[in-house]
């Protein structure tokens, strides 16, 4: 039913972005709001940090809105500060410690969403029944262009129901998309498995001369 996945790997994909990263560490880091566990680029930096790898959300004003992973990719990345409403600059060990307290999955998130980036995939957030990020095909474009997959994130050790299986699988099936599984380790480490849905052919239309 699961087959290893080595569609996401591709060492060309992780040494561009990492050399697009290079260039894009000389520019001063966009300021940010943190607010309600997520994320507030003003209008004027909105559009350098999107076009940066397809951060964000375009909410009122031509603001950019981050979800809590890519507001941790970009802060690790030193793409941006970040202030709280008052104007008092944040760090990010108190940024995470918020976030966690609301996310407790947080972490193992964002260390799939970091594995993807760097291996030069554009990510969006997911949507119900457990789907956790919506990944796009190289050189597709959020907003222009669907996702091609769905990733649905476990902990290793810890099992799946059958039930979830199922929900996720119609899902996947019902929006015409590959559905993978990404295993986080303890060490950290992120695997890749994708889920193929068969049917089975019940057993008495094989027999029916007996």
């Amino acid at each position: 039913m699961a087959d290893e996945n080595n569609d996401f790997p591709n060492q060309d994909a992780i040494e561009s972005s990492e050399e697009a990263e290079i260039e894009e560490e000389v520019v001063d880091p966009a300021s940010v709001i943190f607010e309600n566990a997520k994320g507030y680029v003003a209008t004027e930096d909105a559009d350098r940090i999107s076009q940066q790898g397809f951060y964000g959300t375009r909410i009122d004003g031509n603001r950019l809105e981050l979800e809590p992973v890519e507001l941790l990719h970009l802060i690790e990345r030193k793409r941006i500060t970040v202030k709280i409403p008052d104007g008092k600059s944040v760090g990010p060990d108190l940024i995470v410690t918020e976030l966690l307290e609301t996310d407790p999955d947080l972490w193992t998130r964002y260390l799939v969403f970091r594995d993807l980036r760097s291996r030069g995939y554009a990510v969006r957030q997911g949507f119900g029944k457990g789907i956790g990020f919506r990944v796009y095909a190289r050189g597709d474009r959020p907003g222009a262009s669907s996702a091609n997959q769905l990733v649905y994130i476990l902990k290793e050790g810890v099992p799946i129901s059958l039930s979830d299986l199922d929900m996720v699988t119609q899902t996947a099936s019902g929006s015409r998309k590959n559905l993978v599984f990404a295993i986080v380790d303890q060490n950290g480490e992120v695997n890749y498995y994708r889920v193929a849905q068969a049917t089975l052919r019940e057993r008495g239309s094989e027999q029916n001369g007996e």
